[in-house]
């Protein structure tokens, strides 16, 4: 089971981001309302990711980062940085790099999708040895119950693959394009674009919590390059927190549409 240090000092946000990871089934989540705090918990219980707030009164986000990079013992540990409406970074961005940083004022639903995929991520391109990293290759196909459709997105764009994953649902069909790793066209429900790119994750997020699934089948383009539509062009990690805030504000649109 993955270990998640959180680091906020505001304790009301602090409680309501632990109260998700537990929803969502992370259970050993520790939290510290101080960066002090947090370095003292990490010499007793290394954890497998950090989530700290930038505005920490202490250590700051960024400083707190450099700290855990430099130690040889935390080498592994991954660092999600979460920075406020209002927050600068340093002048001069430091070598040791947080693994990923989450800017302005996201809902909760955001931050835990970027948590899994930042442990799902590690769990695929780390298997024992001598294997290689999981990647999605031509005619791969399964259930959306054992590789949600957000992580086989980034599967593919983490592998530079060209080619259209299909998604099927209970309430229809939608496809997804990629050229060379990078989201160029969807449809869905008679959408086109982002829009319908949002659409289908909703419909696949609501298809979930009915435990109706649904599958994929990714087909690689032979001749390695698409068919030069693109309604798309914001990159995949602004889409899919679009799509989580649309989720988390409970909007069901084409997860209760009906086909026409």
């Amino acid at each position: 089971m993955s270990r998640v240090l959180l680091v906020d000092p505001d304790r009301a946000g602090l409680a309501a981001l632990e109260a998700a990871l537990n929803a969502a089934g992370f259970r050993d989540v520790s939290t510290a309302t101080s960066a002090s705090f947090a370095l003292t918990m990490l010499e007793r219980n290394r954890p497998d990711l950090m989530v700290s707030r930038v505005g920490v009164p202490d250590i700051d986000g960024y400083e707190l980062c450099s700290i855990v990079r430099k130690d040889p013992s935390m080498t592994g540990v991954l660092f999600l940085l979460l920075a406020s409406p209002g927050d600068e970074a340093p002048e001069a961005m430091l070598e040791e790099k947080p693994d990923q940083t989450l800017a302005g004022d996201l809902p909760l639903s955001a931050i835990v999708a970027e948590v899994r995929g930042l442990l799902g991520a590690r769990r695929r391109i780390a298997p024992e040895p001598p294997a290689a990293p999981v990647e999605v290759t031509p005619g791969l196909n399964g259930s959306l119950g054992v590789m949600d459709l957000p992580e086989i997105a980034k599967a593919v764009a983490l592998g530079g693959k060209t080619g259209e994953l299909l998604v099927t649902l209970p309430s229809g069909r939608g496809v997804i394009v990629f050229d060379h790793g990078r989201l160029v066209h969807a449809e869905f429900f008679g959408l086109i674009g982002e829009t319908a790119f949002a659409a289908l994750m909703v419909a696949a997020h609501g298809a979930a919590l009915g435990e109706a699934h649904g599958n994929f089948v990714f087909h690689q383009l032979e001749n390695g390059a698409a068919n030069g539509t693109k309604t798309i062009h914001c990159d995949l990690k602004q889409l899919l927190l679009s799509a989580a805030a649309e989720i988390d504000e409970g909007r069901p649109g084409a997860a209760t549409a009906p086909l026409s």
